[in-house]
């Protein structure tokens, strides 16, 4: 305990340590978010995790890659209010050749404060779908229809381009989203998007009837209506890129959301349960608790926040439970809440922390389980060695000792064993005075013993 009470004090300490470190600032910098395949909750904790990185650090502009087929519908549109929240402008970049953005990377597209895309790429086909089956019902499509209008027309875009991106499945090829006004520029790659982009300042400004709107405007270029807020990007051209890598939290969200896993997860949580119960005491049953609580958190049963409160519960219940067993795996399996729950801790809206300290907060915890549980492992295995040990007390340590002759044994005499005199009978044949003995047994205080010599070569 005092062990523990000790690693505690340290990751603490730790933790103030990492506080103290000062936030650090981008300065003329551009951070790069790339969203390639599937968008799903994952995604929008990424750019979450990426909008707020670009506040804090003061970055310029964050530039989201989009190479999709779409994604979940509340992933969108929770991508979707992101952006357009965000303090730091977000350029919408279809990239790289070829690519396309359909669907779901449509609808981010046309909230993006700019949209570009590069030659040969392509947008569109938004409908509604159910697996592979387009949905028709007015309710949803008039309801996404108006979504993408209520964008393009917040962004200054074609607002009759956008809604038949949703009633008519619409696809546009980079020059035609061009020509219709969908998108403000086409460029082949990045280092040519922010030279046309250096020369162009974002606008947002309220308009004769009082909607407030963004354009991107040449910078010497004026529009009509009250200037509420302006970015430019002069010298952006020498920016330097920094690609946004995923923390764990995310990566982790990526594999826990995919169905496949999460079916995966449901299955086997279901058959390590059914076989704790059968089989109680070699931790299966607790394996199978926390699959199955990953699992219905893929699903989306269980949110994240009630997710982190279920596994550190869990985790230090394990934790005084196996201080009041000394059983092992209690914990093995305490560590692993206090891993999976330090992943899902610190979301970045509800935090005011440098993402990078949450980071290392992270890291700091997983540590600390490791230890805890490498320290605990090791104490239940001492424990469970001891344990194995047979115990042997009173006349029982005489059990297979050896001893002298002290007369002769024909077959009773006497005998010395373990510095003590006893009386001695021999079970095989005789033992002469002065030859050694071995204990093989005891009846009474008289112990049975066999020649040493003869037990040898038998």
């Amino acid at each position: 305990m005092a062990f523990f009470t000790y690693l505690m004090k340290w990751a603490l300490a730790c933790l103030l340590l990492l506080a103290l470190i000062p936030l650090p600032r981008a300065g003329n910098s551009v951070l790069l978010v790339k969203v390639d395949g599937e968008i799903t909750d994952a995604t929008r904790m990424a750019v979450e995790e990426a909008l707020s990185i670009a506040s804090s650090q003061g970055y310029r502009l964050v530039v989201v890659e989009l190479n999709t087929p779409g994604g979940e519908v509340d992933a969108v549109k929770r991508i979707m209010e992101l952006i357009e929240g965000s303090d730091v402008p977000v350029c919408a970049y279809v990239y790289p050749i070829g690519a396309s953005a359909w669907s779901g990377g449509t609808f981010v597209l046309m909230s993006a404060h700019v949209a570009v895309m590069a030659p040969g790429t392509t947008i569109g086909s938004c409908q509604p779908t159910v697996g592979w089956e387009p949905v028709n019902y007015s309710k949803y499509v008039n309801a996404l229809s108006e979504l993408m209008v209520a964008h393009a027309k917040l962004h200054c875009r074609n607002e009759t381009a956008a809604r038949a991106f949703v009633e008519e499945n619409l696809n546009l090829e980079a020059s035609k989203a061009l020509e219709y006004g969908v998108v403000e520029m086409i460029a082949s790659d990045l280092t040519q998007l922010l030279a046309m982009l250096s020369q162009k300042k974002l606008v947002q400004f309220s308009d004769e009837a009082g909607n407030v709107r963004w354009k991107l405007v040449n910078k010497d270029e004026s529009v009509e209506g009250k200037v509420l807020k302006e970015f430019g990007f002069e010298g952006i051209q020498d920016a330097s890129v920094v690609d946004y890598q995923p923390g764990a939290r995310t990566l982790f969200m990526s594999v826990l959301l995919n169905p496949l896993v999460c079916s995966l997860l449901l299955v086997v949580g279901l058959g390590l349960l059914f076989i704790g119960i059968k089989t109680p005491g070699y931790g299966a049953e607790l394996c199978g608790a926390i699959c199955l609580i990953l699992a219905l958190i893929g699903f989306g049963v269980i949110g994240i926040s009630l997710a982190t409160v279920i596994f550190f519960v869990l985790a230090f219940s394990l934790l005084i439970a196996e201080v009041k067993t000394g059983v092992g795996i209690l914990a093995l399996f305490s560590a692993v809440c206090l891993v999976i729950g330090a992943l899902f801790l610190f979301p970045s809206p509800n935090w005011l922390l440098y993402p990078g300290l949450v980071e290392q907060v992270r890291w700091v915890l997983t540590g600390v389980a490791i230890a805890v549980a490498s320290v605990f492992g090791f104490i239940a295995y001492k424990v469970a060695e001891t344990k194995r040990m047979r115990v042997k007390v009173g006349m029982e340590t005489f059990m297979g000792a050896t001893g002298i002759a002290l007369t002769d044994l024909k077959p009773s005499g006497e005998v010395r064993v373990k510095g003590e005199v006893w009386k001695a009978r021999c079970l095989e044949g005789t033992v002469n005075e002065g030859e050694e003995v071995i204990v093989k047994g005891i009846e009474g205080l008289t112990l049975l013993v066999v020649p040493k010599q003869k037990k040898e070569e038998g």
